[in-house]
């Protein structure tokens, strides 16, 4: 199985993006990675004030993760307690949240806000040992 991602994160003083602050080389932004057997992905409904785990299919040994939603959400990850809090940028229906992660992953805990579902996708991926 072929995975390919890219992440191009860049930050500037203007709108025109011509006082760059950062912004690494394009031509190296883009990732291929072919290690990997298994991967997992559909939709998520959670209803608000009340969290979720994320399936994870038969992805056992997750080694990476995106998830875009439509409203705030609280993330843990691997049963623990440190939250990860994922904010939409503005309040317009047409802007997500979104988490990218590479990294060992056994679980995902979702919380929508309470005052209001949250629905997106997910893609996971990994091997099954």
């Amino acid at each position: 199985m072929r995975i390919k991602h890219k992440v191009n994160v860049r930050v500037a003083q203007d709108a025109d993006m011509y006082n760059l602050l950062f912004g690494p080389d394009d031509t190296r932004s883009e990732v291929t990675i072919d290690a990997y057997a298994r991967m997992s992905s559909g939709m998520v409904k959670v209803p608000m004030n009340t969290n979720e785990n994320l399936p994870l299919g038969d992805v056992t040994a997750v080694k990476g993760i995106f998830l875009q939603v439509n409203q705030d959400a609280v993330i843990k990850l691997n049963g623990g307690t440190q939250e990860i809090q994922m904010r939409k940028p503005t309040t317009a229906s047409t802007v997500y949240a979104r988490l990218f992660l590479e990294g060992d992953i056994n679980q995902v805990n979702i919380a929508a806000p309470v005052t209001a579902d949250l629905e997106g996708v997910y893609c996971v991926w990994g091997d099954t040992a």
